[in-house]
């Protein structure tokens, strides 16, 4: 018994004890034990001081245990000797305490029946009595009604006791016990007896605490009840605790019995305790015979020792122990089982017994073997395999992999298990690895995807990764099985094709050029983009013959027939021009060129190209005639031109001499005449006069030996702005103009502008004799180089050449092999270059073309100046000025 309840029962002013249902009164209080003079002691209990001179004296045990057998609450008298020799007469009253409907303990209390036993007390002592008692004590009178409470009842609940007055009707019980507790109430004060009842109670924090509730009714000397006395004894620690430790024997119970596996509980001497179910089973022995399992043979022979040895180190050192052995099954089998014996250890860390599980892993023992030999052939089969081979397991881990592997990357198979964090893979791809690959071992399904991985030598290669899961005869995926194949040089190649393709595109919509195929025994047409924008329909179109007929004009229609008919016949080529009508009547010009012959399933195709030309057919159209119109005026105003430029010259000059001659006479005739005035209109008269003789000199010295003005020049600069103001022309003529110019040129001495003339004359030259040949490509090559101490510059083309006389006259004034040309071109640049102190030549090429140069010197920092160039034109020449 608790000793808090024991404490409590021994404070209760009255006799109380507890009997079994053997009728061994195994408890009685103080009081009990005062009043008879007999204290409890011993093992055997206490028993009643029967007085020997009465006839019951011999019967009232047996009456007394048959009382209890009842299990029913009774009351019956017991005549007792004292030790003073006194007799006396107990009225004893017995209730159960029931569990799972069996009474296990009974509770009783004594009353005695003589007069003197009556004890008078007032209030005060009363209280003090009840205060007296260190559990909480509610006292009600016998209807019930709350009397009284002792302190550690109100400081337990926290109320007054005006409050606990009214407990059924507040949570001071809990919901679910408050039935029960009531009745049991009602019960008791109906019959009279006492009671014992376990709830919840509501303590003053708002934690509901289990009490064991014993109800205690206290009697006058006529059996009458004056007061309850209800002790609530704290047991939530006990309950929890029980309740605790019946749940767990409760699972551990279904659970032992629950599991798919053999569980042997051995004690902490290593003698069997208990088998479950299953393993009792498979063994066909019950569990004394295997009690004694060390002396039999459950355990193959060969493999005893060890679990002897196992058993004992565990019931001796403590030590856990997990091993294989083969157990033999009731029909004579033995199979392979995985014994792992764990203890279970109380609060202080004590052994109190062992748990021993048998796994049954025969299946796995022999599929593991099956495995093993299995993956031995496939070890040599992956090491002959010529690509890379990646093993996983199940949860995606890299457990093997071929030499190939090892070699490409040149590290251990357990440095490329973290293919995900090591580096190895692409940063732009591993996102994509790591969903690819672990969606594969979530969902069982194979993998494909493409990745880079790097190459011991630091260099990325593309690899084409498909994983196929390897499973076992129930389905079980046992390892992945990985293929690495390195499809780097085909990447390279696709992506090549893609720009190529690209490029295609983009050079058929510049040049505006389309491709086609034309099956000539299906009639199938496939045309390209640039195709169909050319011919102006959908893409989405279906085209037929009839579509491309449909938009030809009829001499087109004839020539298409043609070609047609005689691509049928073989392997020939074409190249003819298409007229084309679109929808709204505008005219496009094609230019066709195409092949015939058979494709690889043998069929007659015909594959070729369309060009659409319009706007430089258009364009040649516009500009011959204004060729024709400009060649016309050319002639007719070149005269008109020269004429122009002259007076356009001189005019100036001339006009400031005229006004200047008007105000010098104007002051001349004032009286008296400005003198001074007349000076200065002199002095500009003479100004105007030589700016006009200049004006002569200049154009006398284009056509004359004289040097002219020269400056640092750079010739390079020079020949790029020539070729930018004639690109125009280097266009409409279509042909190449390709610059070699040399590096580090030194400048040249020289006039910009005549130096611009003389290569814009020469590159227009080349440029109209390379596009006069038609047979094949026209180009053309601009040359500077230093020679010594001058720099040449050269032009050289793959055009007509210099016709019958060669090059014997083309530096002739007015000698011209164009029939719109004025055959001043060749003599005016080299009249320039030698005012240069320069060398113009020509010469003919070995095969095609002309070749035109011309070199001057380099420029000398300290050479001469502008000024000193004009002291090089000879007196005649200055006559005509005037100072």
């Amino acid at each position: 018994m608790e000793a808090g309840l024991v404490r409590v029962l021994d404070t209760l002013p009255g006799m109380v004890f507890t009997a079994l249902p053997s009728g061994v009164i195994d408890f009685v209080n103080k009081g009990l034990a005062e009043f008879t003079g007999i204290p409890l002691s011993g093992a055997d209990g206490w028993s009643w001081p029967i007085d020997p001179e009465l006839a019951c004296a011999s019967t009232f045990p047996e009456n007394f245990r048959s009382m209890l057998a009842l299990a029913e609450p009774f009351q019956m008298d017991v005549p007792i000797k004292l030790p003073d020799g006194a007799s006396r007469s107990l009225l004893i009253r017995c209730n159960p305490m029931e569990d799972a409907g069996d009474a296990r303990r009974w509770y009783g209390i004594a009353t005695e029946r003589t007069a003197d036993c009556i004890r008078h007390h007032d209030d005060n002592d009363f209280q003090r009595i009840v205060d007296s008692i260190p559990v909480p004590v509610a006292v009600t009178t016998p209807t019930g009604d709350v009397e009284a409470l002792n302190n550690p009842a109100l400081e337990y609940f926290g109320m007054t006791l005006e409050q606990l007055k009214k407990w059924k009707a507040t949570e001071v019980v809990h919901p679910e016990d408050l039935r029960d507790t009531i009745e049991d109430q009602l019960e008791a004060h109906r019959t009279g007896t006492f009671y014992n009842v376990e709830s919840r109670h509501l303590r003053w924090d708002g934690i509901y605490r289990w009490h064991n509730v014993l109800g205690l009714p206290l009697r006058d000397t006529h059996g009458t009840i004056l007061r309850w006395f209800h002790l609530l004894v704290d047991i939530d620690d006990r309950k929890h605790a029980e309740l605790e430790l019946a749940a767990r024997e409760r699972e551990a119970r279904v659970v032992l019995e629950s599991i798919p596996a053999g569980i042997g509980v051995i004690g902490v001497t290593g003698e069997v305790e208990a088998i479950n179910g299953p393993l009792l089973r498979y063994y066909g022995r019950s569990l004394e015979e295997l009690r004694q399992w060390g002396s039999t043979n459950v355990v193959h022979p060969d493999d005893m020792p060890r679990m002897l040895d196992a058993v004992d180190r565990a019931v001796t050192l403590g030590e856990p122990y997990d091993l294989e052995v083969r157990l033999r099954r009731a029909d004579g089998v033995h199979r392979w089982f995985q014994v792992t014996g764990s203890p279970l250890r109380d609060d202080d860390g004590r052994i109190v017994r062992w748990y021993a599980l048998h796994v049954d892993i025969d299946d796995r023992k022999r599929a593991e073997q099956a495995l093993a030999d299995r993956e031995r052939e496939s070890r040599f089969i992956v090491d002959g395999i010529a690509g890379m081979i990646a093993i996983f397991s199940p949860e995606a881990k890299l457990i093997g992999g071929n030499q190939q592997i090892i070699d490409y990357f040149q590290r251990p198979i357990a440095e490329l298990d973290n293919w995900a964090t090591n580096g190895i893979t692409h940063p732009d791809d591993l996102q994509v690895c790591i969903d690819s690959f672990m969606e594969a071992i979530v969902t069982g399904e194979p993998y494909d995807y493409e990745t880079r991985f790097q190459r011991h030598d630091g260099v990325w290669r593309w690899f084409q990764l498909r994983g196929l899961p390897l499973r076992d005869a129930e389905g079980q995926i046992v390892r992945w099985y990985g293929l690495l194949t390195d499809i780097d040089d085909r990447k390279r190649t696709e992506e090549q094709l893609r720009r190529s393709e690209a490029f295609l595109a983009d050079a058929q919509r510049l040049s505006k050029t389309g491709s086609f195929s034309l099956r000539l025994d299906t009639g199938e047409i496939v045309w390209s983009a640039e195709t169909y924008r050319i011919f102006d329909v959908e893409p989405t179109s279906l085209v037929t013959l009839q579509t491309v007929l449909s938009r030809l004009d009829p001499d087109s229609v004839l020539t298409v027939r043609k070609v047609i008919e005689r691509a049928r016949d073989g392997n020939t080529d074409f190249d003819y021009d298409i007229k084309l009508i679109m929808s709204d009547q505008s005219v496009k010009y094609v230019r066709v060129l195409a092949h015939s012959e058979k494709n690889k399933d043998g069929e007659q195709e015909l594959t070729g190209a369309v060009q659409d030309f319009t706007e430089s057919r258009m364009a040649e159209e516009a500009l011959n005639e204004v060729r024709t119109e400009l060649s016309y005026v050319t002639r007719v105003t070149s005269l008109g031109v020269l004429t122009a430029s002259i007076a356009h010259e001189v005019n100036q000059p001339l006009a400031g001499i005229v006004t200047n001659a008007s105000t010098c006479l104007r002051v001349l005739a004032s009286e008296p005449p400005n003198l001074e005035i007349a000076k200065d209109t002199a002095r500009r008269m003479i100004r105007d006069a030589n700016r006009a003789a200049d004006v002569i000199v200049r154009l006398r010295a284009l056509f004359s030996r004289k040097p002219p003005a020269i400056e640092p020049i750079d010739m390079n600069e020079v020949a790029s702005e020539v070729i930018a103001l004639a690109f125009s022309d280097i266009q409409r003529a279509r042909v190449s103009v390709v610059s070699d110019f040399g590096v580090g040129l030194p400048r040249v001495a020289g006039a910009r502008v005549q130096l611009q003339q003389v290569i814009m004359n020469l590159l227009r030259n080349a440029i109209e004799a390379t596009s006069a040949v038609k047979d094949r490509a026209g180009r053309i090559v601009l040359k500077t180089e230093a020679s010594g101490a001058e720099v040449q510059l050269i032009v050289q083309d793959t055009g007509i050449g210099f016709g019958v006389d060669g090059t014997e006259r083309i530096f002739d004034a007015f000698y011209t092999t164009k029939p719109d040309g004025m055959g001043i071109g060749l003599s005016v640049s080299r009249s320039i270059i030698e005012n240069h102190n320069g060398r113009l030549w020509a010469e003919s090429n070995a095969l095609y073309g002309a070749t035109v140069g011309f070199s001057v010197p380099a420029h000398q920092p300290h050479g001469r100046t502008d000024r000193d160039a004009e002291s090089l034109v000879p007196a005649t020449e200055l006559a005509g000025r005037a100072e």
